[in-house]
């Protein structure tokens, strides 16, 4: 059995195996430099009972520590199930930890609250027809089905209820790409190419969604996927340079640019933060 892939990831996720597709959260790390100044302009923000603020609302330490318990349950289980797949990827890419699902965590949450912040700017309503349908989009392509999928986080450390969160932040930016890029869209040939691709990875003959089901997923989030992220990325980081974003020591310092949690030395925080992205393949 193949180890999955959460878009997010596409390409997405440092931990995974990955395929090519966009990724929302493609940041390197940024060095000292960028550390400091993150750490300089944000130093008067309490974080009392709080892992991170975004602008005026915090993220609790609670919740945080919540998803990060759920994850390694998950992945847990993912690897009593499937050890051959996690020991894989474990010599490919190291273990996942507490520490690192819980700055994924972090990473995500306030991810999108910046992306809440741009839709909010450009009008845009990601409504729950719109997001089932993304997440079905997503599941099929990545794992061939929702059921698939949410079992196939688990490598990555998800709860299926927690991986949710991720992909509402990927659903939310492509609606954005798609109001600020709307060229950047694959051709037809380009997108059916994408499908049969999957048909041939999967060993089937039929998805649970059809090739005219798919197409505009396919030429906008997979064939486009990686230039559309380009567009997207500079808009969030004038968002996070707007609303401000302070991380707690103990979990590391934001980075602007790389809109990423960068790991603090003394902190728990002892590895850079990974791309928050699903990539099951």
């Amino acid at each position: 059995m193949k180890s999955p892939r959460l878009h997010g990831q596409r390409v997405r996720e440092n931990d995974l195996p990955s395929r090519a597709r966009r990724s929302s959260f493609r940041a390197t790390l940024l060095g000292a430099a960028l550390a400091l100044v993150a750490v300089a302009m944000t130093a008067c923000t309490s974080h009392a009972g709080a892992a991170a603020q975004v602008d005026d609302q915090k993220i609790e330490t609670a919740t945080v520590s919540a998803i990060a318990d759920r994850g390694m349950a998950a992945y847990k289980a993912y690897a009593a199930a499937h050890p051959d797949v996690v020991a894989q990827r474990e010599a490919q890419q190291g273990p996942v930890t507490h520490y690192l699902v819980q700055r994924r965590a972090l990473n995500t949450l306030i991810r999108l609250r910046l992306d809440e912040a741009k839709a909010h700017e450009l009008g845009i309503t990601l409504t729950s027809q719109d997001f089932d349908a993304y997440y079905q989009a997503l599941a099929v392509t990545q794992a061939g089905g929702i059921p698939a999928f949410e079992d196939a986080v688990g490598v990555l450390g998800f709860a299926p209820q927690d991986v949710r969160a991720q992909v509402h932040v990927d659903a939310l930016e492509s609606k954005i790409a798609d109001r600020i890029a709307p060229d950047l869209v694959g051709s037809d040939a380009q997108a059916k190419s994408a499908y049969d691709a999957l048909l041939a990875q999967f060993g089937v003959k039929s998805l649970p969604l059809s090739y005219a089901q798919l197409r505009s997923f396919l030429a906008h989030d997979i064939v486009m996927g990686t230039a559309r992220t380009d567009k997207v990325t500079p808009e969030l980081v004038k968002v996070s340079r707007q609303l401000g974003v302070s991380v707690s020591p103990r979990f590391g310092t934001w980075s602007v640019d790389d809109l990423q949690v960068l790991a603090q030395s003394g902190s728990i925080a002892t590895t850079p933060t990974p791309v928050p992205q699903l990539s099951l393949s």
